[in-house]
């Protein structure tokens, strides 16, 4: 009851501040569990977000804003859609006979072979660990995907051959086809800084009296005599007003932590 009516006591703006830090705290505690519990496939700094449809793997998304997604069968084929453009159908199968004949270092690999319709993108053994690199039949290490832009704004990549910056790496699709590691947005641990933050704030409001002549108390005697001046008072409401934005920019902050 005491808290009750210590929250009765306060001013429009002080009651004001701390239900604005309750409804943002509940808000974001929302939107965090929506984020979080959308798990996708990390693409390009987006999530792509699966689902089923007729018998295939659909994975949504947007990429600068546009529409995106990989369509995968059951008949490991898989077709990349950005707007209007469409790229595939690219097709993947497991091949026992495309292992690198020469030793490869480090975890053990699986032959595997991708082609564009009849093109072959590429033939070797790929690793299965969690780096998956890629070895040509040959055994030397595939190209990285390591594109670069030129004066021209035309992307090449590390051989110098012009690439469509807007098509999926050998990388990608294999990774698609391969089972990805479904991410998220969004970390929990800013929600709860977020929330520190309106509990300081809260408190400070609440009991600013009370901690005004408890600092007092170490500079002067009588300290619970003591009232604050004009410039206390509107630092109170200096930090009453930016503290609550600072646990806001922690919360949107979170928000945006990197796919994990």
């Amino acid at each position: 009851m005491k808290m009750v009516e210590r929250f009765r006591g306060l001013n429009i703006y002080q009651k004001g501040v701390l239900l604005f830090m309750a409804a943002m705290i509940l808000v974001f505690a929302a939107v965090y569990a929506v984020t979080i519990s959308r798990e996708g496939f990390s693409y390009r700094g987006a999530i792509f977000i699966p689902s089923r449809e007729d018998g295939s793997t659909v994975y949504s998304g947007k990429i600068k804003g546009e529409a995106a997604s990989f369509t995968v069968t059951e008949d490991q084929t898989a077709v990349y859609r950005l707007g209007d453009k469409t790229y595939g159908p690219y097709i993947f199968r497991e091949d026992p006979a495309a292992v690198p004949k020469a030793p490869v270092p480090g975890e053990e690999v699986t032959g595997v072979e991708l082609r564009l319709g009849d093109e072959i993108l590429f033939r070797g053994g790929m690793e299965n660990g969690d780096y998956r690199l890629l070895y040509n039949e040959d055994g030397s290490v595939r190209d990285l995907g390591i594109a670069m832009t030129v004066g021209s704004g035309v992307q090449i990549d590390e051989n110098g051959n012009v690439i469509d910056p807007e098509e999926p790496s050998v990388f990608e699709i294999l990774e698609l086809f391969t089972g990805p590691e479904l991410v998220h947005r969004g970390a929990w641990g800013m929600w709860f800084y977020g929330v520190l933050a309106c509990i300081l704030t809260a408190v400070s409001v609440l009991f600013a009296d009370e901690l005004f002549r408890w600092g007092m108390s170490f500079h002067i005697q009588n300290a619970e005599l003591a009232e604050p001046s004009e410039l206390e008072i509107a630092g109170r409401y200096i930090a009453w007003t930016v503290l609550p934005f600072l646990a806001m920019a922690l919360f949107i902050a979170g928000l945006s932590v990197s796919p994990v």
